[in-house]
């Protein structure tokens, strides 16, 4: 069974040098030194208002209508997951009102942690500085808004030694008490669910997902109320797509999932975010065209703001926009768009540095995933052409062997593809990994489920079926071990092999279960619609077989006769 930890984006203890990394220029997506504001011309014509990030809206006291603009517009880039962009729309809010309380309430937390990255000492510091200036104009404040700067007050210490988990669990338990006395504002509900979660990042359930902890039942009820009374609330929609993803029952954010690009077009992250739902539900082309659509606000972004991705560091560029292209090219290869894969290779090859994906382990299957991506579609040939990356980090470097190691395979060139596996179990034993489970990502369990893989395939293409299905078998049980990852660790249920096996093997209802189980794993997988169909054929299930078929063509947008069962 699955676990329903899911690793953060940019994993907290690593993600802190991410975020305090200088930006090759003003206008850097990682959160910018406060001490920088004045080297920043930040005011409205270096930050200007984008029209097209909605319109919610939280008023706040401020006598200029400006300020309030500005206020709004660093609201939903919180909401968006761009902490950067938000810090620099708060700080010109600032400026153009110097006594707005809830202006600095709004640096103060977006400087602060959130479910994909943690908080380095200078960001705790200048978190600190923020909220101590929000406290000093909270007398011209609304109740409420005292109300909500006390509870952030919680969260940060001048002291750098505090215990930071101590703190997300003061602010938590403050914006229980807020949420309690003020029922009906949909930003603190969202903002309680916020601080709740982010006391237990992307481990919200047990049992694989059927049964949520203590205070995920208390988050997400929070972010129910908020949506039905304001649907279209993206923060609470984002929020509750993360909540509920690695549950049993995904399928209850999918309506939501639906509104949500259209309310914060402009928002890359916002835009991609659907994706999370779809994965689960078995809609990979929504997914593929939804990406599409995120990749293409990221990059409308990084031209307006004047920065070039492949050069500029920093969370947004280093992690969020990959992500958009990693999840277009997963989705892809379940679609079977070929031009899709290749596209979002060629952009992923420029992105993450090695120094970067060292640091933060969850960035590493992100430069792995093209070799994964030839795998599974390029000739052996082509796959053999591609030259070992310079410097690639030792899981990279695996990767690129288990691709050579399948290459081989299909060419029969058996003891070419046992030297792969031989060089990724070496890998594997000689490295340290320690950086990469402490950071989440499981790459002994990946090498070795690669390597199983590899053995299998040499055993399949040698018509030795019984070893490949006792290699696939011990795949499958490492696979089934891998915690809950979006997109997944391994790029494809082993299972969908297995059964191809059993079917080559005559063994025809096992061949069923196995793609049946695929289905339940990854619903409307093509591959795993095509080995039923097959199944269904040679067992004159010509009714079954049918309606696979119809499943099938409405799940594949590839070239018709690509699937073989040499391919599954």
């Amino acid at each position: 069974m699955k676990l329903s930890f899911r690793l953060p984006l940019l994993a907290c203890a690593s993600a802190a040098a991410l975020l305090a990394a200088p930006a090759a220029n003003a206008h850097e997506t990682g959160v910018p030194h406060r001490q920088a504001k004045a080297a920043v011309a930040e005011d409205s014509t270096s930050v200007p208002l984008v029209e097209n990030l909605g319109s919610h809206s939280y008023p706040v006291t401020t006598a200029n209508p400006l300020a309030q603009a500005y206020f709004n517009q660093g609201l939903r880039w919180a909401w968006a997951f761009n902490h950067a962009e938000a810090q620099r729309a708060f700080r010109v809010a600032q400026k153009l009102d110097p006594t707005c309380a809830m202006c600095f309430w709004g640096e103060a937390y977006v400087l602060g942690p959130n479910i994909n990255a943690g908080m380095g000492q200078e960001a705790a510091a200048n978190a600190a500085e923020a909220v101590a200036q929000a406290r000093k104009l909270a007398h011209l404040a609304s109740s409420r808004e005292k109300d909500l700067i006390a509870a952030l007050s919680k969260r940060y210490s001048a002291d750098t030694s505090a215990d930071q988990g101590a703190l997300n669990e003061a602010y938590a338990a403050a914006m229980a008490e807020l949420a309690d006395r003020h029922p009906q504002d949909d930003e603190i509900a969202t903002l309680y669910a916020d601080a709740l979660m982010n006391l237990m990042p992307w481990d919200y359930w047990l049992d694989g997902g059927a049964t949520p902890k203590p205070d995920t039942v208390k988050l997400v009820a929070s972010l129910e109320r908020v949506l039905a009374r304001n649907p279209d609330h993206a923060g609470a929609i984002h929020l509750y797509i993360h909540a509920v993803e690695a549950s049993t029952t995904p399928e209850r954010a999918e309506a939501h999932a639906d509104r949500l690009a259209a309310l914060m077009p402009g928002a890359g992250h916002i835009v991609h975010m659907p994706a999370h739902i779809y994965h689960q539900v078995g809609r990979w082309i929504d997914s593929l065209e939804i990406n599409r659509e995120a990749v293409a606000a990221d990059e409308a972004y990084f031209e307006r703001v004047g920065i070039a991705p492949e050069s500029t560091p920093g969370v947004y560029t280093d992690g969020y926009y990959p992500h958009n292209l990693h999840f277009l090219m997963t989705s892809a290869q379940m679609a079977g768009d070929v031009e899709a894969i290749a596209e979002a290779a060629k952009k992923l090859e420029s992105l993450v540095s090695n120094t970067t994906a060292s640091k933060v382990a969850g960035l590493q299957p992100i430069k792995a995933a093209t070799y994964f991506a030839h795998a599974q579609y390029s000739d052996p040939e082509a796959i053999l052409a591609l030259p070992l990356p310079a410097n690639a980090l030792p899981y990279v470097k695996a990767t690129w062997r288990y691709a050579r190691g399948v290459a081989f395979a299909a060419k029969g060139a058996s003891e070419a593809a046992r030297a792969e596996t031989a060089a990724i179990r070496k890998l594997a034993a000689e490295t340290d990994f320690s950086t990469e489970t402490a950071g989440g990502l499981p790459a002994p369990d990946l090498l070795e489920l690669s390597a199983l893989i590899v053995e299998a395939r040499i055993a399949q293409h040698q018509g030795n079926l019984r070893e490949a299905r006792d290699k696939l078998e011990a795949a499958v049980a490492i696979e089934d071990g891998l915690a809950y990852m979006e997109p997944a660790y391994w790029y494809y249920p082993v299972r969908q092999t297995l059964g191809a096996v059993y079917m080559a093997m005559g063994e025809h209802e096992v061949a069923a279960a196995a793609f049946a189980h695929v289905l339940e794993q990854t619903p409307n997988n093509a591959w795993a619609l095509w080995g039923l169909r097959e199944v269904f054929r040679r067992t004159g299930r010509t009714a079954d077989a049918e309606e696979m078929d119809a499943r099938f063509k409405a799940a594949w947008v590839g070239a018709p006769d690509f699937l073989g069962i040499e391919r599954l």
